[in-house]
């Protein structure tokens, strides 16, 4: 689908307030006079006017299990990620950097296990919303490894091969911004 995407600079989102959630957070879709909020909502808004190419499987259970990862992301990956983003030093942040670390692992022990030899995205042969969930913290990961000194471990081979295949993914490329401007647009809010 086409669009147009709005950057909106949340150190002066009191500007923006037309751009924001009523949470006074991004993203939102504007879609005609309606506005859709919260990445996994707007991706299954997107799912559900535009079909082609399905991002959602069609059989039921691997659509419950993409549900699953979806969820997943939304209510431990995320908040693991950002809660040590803003965790100022101390023990509390070793926690929370374990905590992500745990998380890592299983996404790649279990979750990217299920995907099968030689099937390159997290639900099989073809991208889903479950992949488009979770890449966006991996392309801005540059922040959690410069503010917080957290490497995605060598040992987990699944999880890299996934992050190389989503890297080179048309879509991707099409949005994909460089590290350093994640390191210095986030600077103001995670380094210590």
């Amino acid at each position: 689908m086409e669009f147009e995407l709005s950057m909106v600079d949340l150190t002066k989102k009191t500007r923006f307030p037309e751009k924001l959630s009523p949470y006074g957070r991004v993203p939102v879709l504007k879609h005609g006079s309606k506005s859709i909020y919260e990445s996994s909502v707007i991706c299954e808004y997107v799912e559900d006017i535009c079909r082609e190419p399905a991002l959602l499987p069609t059989e039921p259970w691997m659509r419950a299990n993409a549900r699953f990862w979806i969820d997943f992301c939304n209510t431990r990956f995320m908040p693991a990620y950002f809660n040590l983003l803003k965790s100022p030093p101390g023990t509390n942040r070793d926690r929370r950097r374990d905590d992500l670390l745990g998380h890592l692992a299983f996404m790649d022990k279990v979750g990217l296990s299920e995907q099968g030899q030689g099937q390159p995205y997290w639900m099989g042969k073809d991208v889903s919303l479950v992949d488009f969930a979770f890449y966006p913290f991996f392309e801005r990961f540059a922040d959690v490894e410069m503010y917080r000194g957290v490497r995605i471990s060598t040992s987990l081979d699944r999880l890299h091969d996934w992050l190389e295949t989503m890297r080179v993914h048309h879509v991707v490329r099409t949005i994909t911004r460089p590290k350093s401007h994640y390191i210095e647009y986030f600077r103001e809010f995670y380094a210590d």
